[in-house]
C-alpha cells in the first residue's frame, strides 16, 4: 500500500532528525500541501497550544512524485493542490520547538484525490489540528454576493445567466412547485431545520431525458437567486479532471464559508456516482458532510439517466428530498407555447399545423426545429419564415431522430453488468 511506504520513508526522515524522540503517525489533511495554503499562512502564524508557525521545507521523497494542479484565483492562476513531502516547523512559547513530517500522494491512477499522512509528537496535536484548519481555510474559494455565478472546476471562474424565468417553458403546476420549494425553504425553511436541529441543507433533483430544458431551468433558478441577493455556485465537470469528488468538496467548502444563503447546481449528479466516490457522495446527501451554512444552502442536481440514481440515493428519505420529472412536450397547447417563444416574431399563425408532430419531444427539438427554419429562409433569401419551412424543418429533425433510434436499437448492449453471448462480462465500464 502507498501509505505504508509514506510512513515508512517518514519514520526513516524522523529518525534522521530528532533521534530518540517519540512521535505519532496520523492521518493528514491534504490542504496542507496546497501551495495556496502554503503561501497564504505567513510565519509567526499564532496557533493554538502557544505556538507560532515557523514555515516550511520542502523534502525529497524517492516513493513520491511531485505534481501539482492548478486553478484560478480570483483573475489570476496559480499552482494549487499538491503532492509532495515536507516538513513543517513550529515554535512553542517557553518550550522546544518541534516538526512535523509530511507526505502526500496519489494513490490511484484513476482518481485525483489526494492521501496525506504526518508524523509529530503526540502532545503537539492540538497545534497540529490548528494548523490543517488554517491551511482548510485559506483554500476555500472567497465566496462574496457578486451578479452571476461561482464556478467550481471550470475553465472559467464566472458566468453570467441570462435566462429570465418567463422564458422556462413548463408544465403551470411544475413550473409552479419548482418556484414554490425554492421560495419556501431560503423564507421559512430554514428556520424550521434550525429548530429541529439540522444543518439547513435541501436537495432537489431535476431528472429527465436530455433536451427536456434542465439547463436552461437551472440558469433561470440561478438568475432568480442572484436576483433576491443570494448566492450562487456551480459544479463544473468541464475540465480535465471531469467529474470528481474533489469538486463537490470544494464547492462544499465554499457554500460552508459563504455568509449568505447559497444555491449549489450539480448538473449530470449521475457522473459522479461511479464506485470510487458513490459512497462519499452518498455522505453528503446523508448529511455526514453535508455544509451547515446558518443562511441555507439548497442543491439543485440534474440527470439524464434517473436509472443510475440507484435505490440508496433515491427512495431513502432525506438524502433527496424532492425529485422533479422534467418531461417532455406533454400537450398540444404546451407544444404552441414553447414553438412560438422560439419562434418569436416570425410565428405566424398558420405554424399551428406543426404543433401535433412536437408532442412527445424534449423542448430542445422545438427550438432546433424552429432555428433550423429560420436559417432555411434565409439561405432562400426569403424575409417570412412560411410553413413550408418550418414542416421542412420538423420533418427534417423526425428523421434524424428515428435514425439515431433504430442506430441504438441495433447496437449490442455495453456496460459493467452486460453478459455477453458467452455468459461473462463486458469489460467497458459504465458512463463516468
Amino acid at each position: 500500500m502507498q501509505y505504508e511506504r509514506l510512513v515508512n520513508w517518514a519514520s526513516e526522515v524522523w529518525r534522521q532528525r530528532w533521534p530518540g524522540r517519540p512521535y505519532v503517525t496520523v492521518w493528514a489533511s491534504a490542504e496542507c500541501s496546497n501551495r495556496l495554503a502554503q503561501q497564504q499562512i505567513k510565519i509567526g502564524r499564532k496557533l493554538r497550544g502557544k505556538a507560532h508557525y515557523q514555515g516550511h521545507e520542502t523534502l525529497d521523497c524517492p516513493v513520491i512524485v511531485p505534481i501539482s494542479d492548478y486553478g484560478s484565483r480570483g483573475r489570476t492562476t496559480m499552482l494549487m493542490v499538491s503532492a509532495g513531502a515536507y516538513v513543517f516547523k513550529f515554535s512553542i512559547e517557553n518550550d522546544d520547538p518541534f516538526e512535523v513530517i509530511y507526505a502526500s500522494s496519489y494513490f490511484d491512477d484513476d482518481v485525483q484525490d489526494l492521501t496525506a499522512i504526518a508524523l509529530l509528537p503526540e502532545d503537539r496535536l492540538e497545534t497540529w489540528a490548528a494548523f490543517e484548519y488554517a491551511c482548510a481555510r485559506a483554500v476555500r474559494p472567497r465566496i462574496r454576493r457578486r451578479r452571476d455565478v461561482y464556478i467550481i472546476g471550470g475553465t472559467d471562474s464566472f458566468f453570467d445567466p441570462t435566462v429570465d424565468w418567463d422564458d422556462v417553458i413548463l408544465p403551470g403546476d411544475l413550473k409552479h412547485e419548482l418556484l414554490e420549494d425554492m421560495e419556501a425553504f431560503f423564507d421559512k425553511g430554514v428556520e424550521i431545520y434550525r429548530q429541529l436541529k439540522l444543518a439547513p441543507f435541501r436537495k432537489l433533483l431535476l431528472a429527465g431525458v436530455p433536451g427536456t430544458g434542465k439547463t436552461m431551468l437551472c440558469a433561470a433558478m440561478a438568475k432568480l437567486a442572484i436576483d433576491q441577493g443570494r448566492i450562487v455556485v456551480y459544479v463544473s465537470g468541464s475540465d480535465r479532471d471531469g467529474a470528481s469528488f474533489e469538486k463537490i468538496q470544494r464547492a462544499l467548502q465554499a457554500v460552508t464559508a459563504a455568509r449568505y444563503p447559497v444555491l449549489l447546481i450539480v448538473e449530470e449528479l449521475d457522473a459522479y456516482l461511479h464506485e470510487d466516490d458513490k459512497a462519499r457522495v452518498l455522505n453528503v446527501l446523508d448529511g455526514v458532510e453535508s455544509p451547515n451554512n446558518p443562511q441555507g444552502a439548497l442543491m439543485l442536481a440534474t440527470t439524464n439517466y434517473p436509472e443510475v440514481i440507484d435505490e440508496r440515493i433515491s427512495k431513502r428519505p432525506g438524502r433527496l428530498d424532492r425529485i422533479f420529472v422534467i418531461p417532455t412536450i406533454q400537450d398540444e397547447q404546451h407544444a404552441e407555447q414553447m414553438l412560438r417563444h422560439y419562434m418569436a416574431e416570425q410565428w405566424r399563425d398558420e405554424h399551428i399545423a406543426v404543433v401535433n408532430e412536437l408532442v412527445g419531444q424534449p423542448g430542445a427539438f422545438v427550438r432546433e426545429s424552429a432555428l433550423h427554419a429560420r436559417m432555411l429562409a434565409a439561405h432562400a433569401h426569403s424575409t417570412e419564415v412560411t410553413l413550408d419551412f418550418l414542416q421542412t424543418s420538423v420533418d427534417s429533425l423526425l428523421r434524424q431522430v428515428r435514425s439515431n433510434s433504430d442506430f441504438l436499437a441495433r447496437r449490442q448492449p455495453i456496460g459493467l453488468n452486460t453478459h455477453n453471448k458467452n455468459g461473462g462480462k463486458s469489460l467497458i465500464g459504465p458512463r463516468r
